[in-house]
């Protein structure tokens, strides 16, 4: 091949514009010997990658490639999965019977006779009357207590 057709081809390979007929005839020259001198640095280059073409891989690695992989524990994760899904639902199935069981006890008639259950209910209505008025006249302390200590400072300030 001549000399300028190979640099054209090589300032091609450098720019990937070459097609793969092209790239054959410039691996072929550099085989051969058929190179200028001032390419033969690329020499050892197409003399690697023609001898890694050339590469074959093992039969066992070929035969791995089409091989489905397989999930040894793929039994057993179905198992598993199924115990998880059963106990899931008889846990829930268990919380909600224990809280239908305590709401029961709590809300269930403790006065047979309706005079006993209105006088417990007056006596609780009343305590809690005598709560909320003793943090009313708490508040009215606190508001009163507040505004003697504003008067003060403002006393000061004057």
């Amino acid at each position: 091949m001549k000399q300028e057709t190979i640099e054209q081809l090589l300032e091609r390979y450098w720019d990937c514009e070459t097609s793969q007929e092209e790239e054959r005839r410039l691996s072929d020259s550099f085989s051969n010997g058929d190179i200028p001198d001032n390419a033969k640095k690329y020499q050892a280059l197409f003399a690697w990658k023609q001898a890694q073409a050339q590469l074959k891989g093992s039969k066992k690695l070929k035969s791995g490639f089409h091989k489905t992989p397989v999930i040894r524990f793929y039994p057993i994760m179905k198992i598993a999965a199924s115990v998880l899904l059963v106990l899931t639902v008889g846990i829930g199935f268990y919380t909600r019977y224990e809280q239908e069981k305590f709401m029961d006890e709590i809300f269930a008639e403790t006065y047979s006779n309706p005079e006993d259950a209105l006088q417990e209910t007056k006596e609780v209505i009343g305590k809690v009357s005598s709560v909320l008025q003793l943090a009313k006249d708490r508040k009215i302390k606190a508001e009163i207590t507040d505004s003697l200590e504003i008067n003060k400072i403002q006393n000061k300030i004057k």
